[in-house]
């Protein structure tokens, strides 16, 4: 499968609003192999870690 650039950064956003939305881990949408399915985890992880850390600072 080719994917290219673009579809690596929507992916990466679709990540970080489906933490945004209380999406889980496992609500990814791509399947295990493809290149979006890991653009689309490290949204996820780094909306949690931008909403963790927001937490700690107040």
């Amino acid at each position: 499968m080719t994917v290219n650039k673009a579809e690596l950064v929507v992916a990466l956003k679709e990540g970080r609003l489906a933490f945004e939305l209380g999406e889980q881990v496992a609500d990814c949408p791509y399947p295990p192999g493809d290149p979006r399915r890991a653009a689309w985890l490290r949204g996820w992880a780094a909306a949690r870690d931008e909403a963790k850390d927001g937490a700690d600072e107040g």
